[in-house]
């Protein structure tokens, strides 16, 4: 039950390599977790915002860039990642970024933060989401 927040600067991305973009950030998240990519189950439980803000509001070293690097939050319950699997998605994600946004000369291209949310943390519609549950409902098998 991940939630993937990539901030962007407004327009550099087309809506179709947005999609792209957030199909495969989608992807990668479900595989570092375990879960079956086809499944509809697990999909719908991935979550996932594209948010643009005004282009001149980043800034690096104290200047505004023209080519702003892009911020992806990955958060996922407590213990969905363990330390191979967040190395392997970092991986993807830098891949993934790399394709559809370009890579930057001498410089990041994105930022990846990875966020967990304790276990009893993971709440919606009034009541909580332990992980056993979450990984039930997203068809992941214990390992």
């Amino acid at each position: 039950m991940p939630l993937i927040q990539v901030n962007a600067p407004e327009g550099v991305l087309t809506s179709q390599s947005q999609d792209v973009l957030m199909a495969r950030l989608s992807n990668a998240v479900l595989k570092a977790e375990g879960a079956p990519i086809e499944d509809p189950a697990a999909q719908s439980l991935v979550w996932a915002h594209y948010i643009e803000h005004p282009k001149g509001t980043t800034y690096v070293g104290g200047e505004a860039i023209d080519k702003p690097p892009l911020r992806i939050a990955v958060t996922t319950p407590e213990g969905a990642l363990n330390d191979e699997t967040r190395k392997t998605l970092v991986e993807d994600i830098g891949a993934i970024v790399d394709d559809v946004y370009g890579p930057f000369e001498g410089r990041l291209n994105h930022w990846a933060m990875l966020y967990e949310v304790m276990e009893g943390g993971w709440a919606g519609g009034g009541q909580i989401f332990p992980l056993a549950g979450i990984q039930a409902a997203m068809n992941i098998k214990a390992a």
